[in-house]
């Protein structure tokens, strides 16, 4: 079966899945895509402003240092298929899997890619875009999701961050076939992640993009085997979530919980 991945351009926390999802499928793999993050959209200025809000002035500093650290390390470390990764291309380059830059998924630029490679298999982790309906329809074996979080609540962004602002003892990870609606989309499987008191925000997102490439690899072994039993992702037990606030962050930290 031949695939397709797109996310986004993030060196923090995708590397890591990349690689475990890679050594396991790497010869499926014709291609990943990745576009611009989501914390670059409206502009540098535009995306500090907002993760300012969220993380506050520490916490962004934290973050953008972590950043520019393995952006460095990307240009200055030669990897291997056994790392360390810093990056999504170093990833793709020690697997010898041809890695493009697309600004805009349904642009014509990316049914090219489509026409290039003819996956049969599209995998969306963590792409910021919505996929529509004429790319959706190009892939055979269908087009599959990603997200961190019990489905089907708790759609839309930022999940790892709702769930413990809301105070949950567990979360999940969640792979589902890809529709219209954000987040929609049969079930195909879930995997509950328990929180525990000690967990941040950091290390429940380590968690979960960790358990997701773990059920992602079995999700794509059932498709090609033909032995998927979907679920359904219901809309009557569904729950949504946009980006936090300020006043949000300052209630995450009311509760007990850290970023960092």
């Amino acid at each position: 079966m031949r695939i397709i991945i797109l996310s986004q351009d993030d060196n923090l926390y995708l590397p890591a899945s990349f690689a475990t999802v890679c050594t396991a499928l790497g010869d499926k793999i014709v291609a990943i895509a990745v576009s611009p993050a989501m914390s670059t959209h409206g502009g540098p200025l535009k995306g500090f402003v907002r993760n300012a809000r969220l993380f506050g002035l520490k916490g962004t500093v934290i973050i953008g240092c972590r950043v520019l650290w393995r952006k460095a390390m990307a240009h200055l470390v030669k990897t291997n298929k056994n790392g360390p990764f810093y990056s999504l291309r170093a990833v793709a380059d020690a697997f010898s899997i041809p890695y493009r830059y697309v600004p805009k998924i349904n642009s014509t630029d990316f049914k090219s890619l489509l026409q290039k490679y003819q996956p049969e298999l599209l995998i969306s982790i963590s792409c910021p875009q919505v996929i529509g309906k004429a790319i959706r329809d190009r892939l055979p074996k269908g087009c599959i999701n990603v997200h961190s979080a019990p489905l089907p609540r708790y759609r839309g962004l930022m999940p790892t961050f709702w769930v413990l602002r809301n105070g949950e003892k567990k979360t999940a990870t969640t792979v589902h076939d890809l529709e219209a609606k954000l987040d929609d989309g049969d079930i195909i499987l879930q995997r509950e992640i328990e929180i525990t008191d000690s967990d941040t925000w950091d290390s429940l997102v380590r968690k979960t993009k960790a358990a997701g490439a773990e059920i992602l690899i079995e999700a794509v072994e059932q498709i090609e085997s033909g032995t998927v039993q979907r679920k359904p992702n219901l809309e009557e037990n569904a729950t949504y979530f946009s980006f936090p606030t300020a006043e949000d962050r300052k209630l995450f930290f009311r509760s007990g919980r850290k970023y960092f």
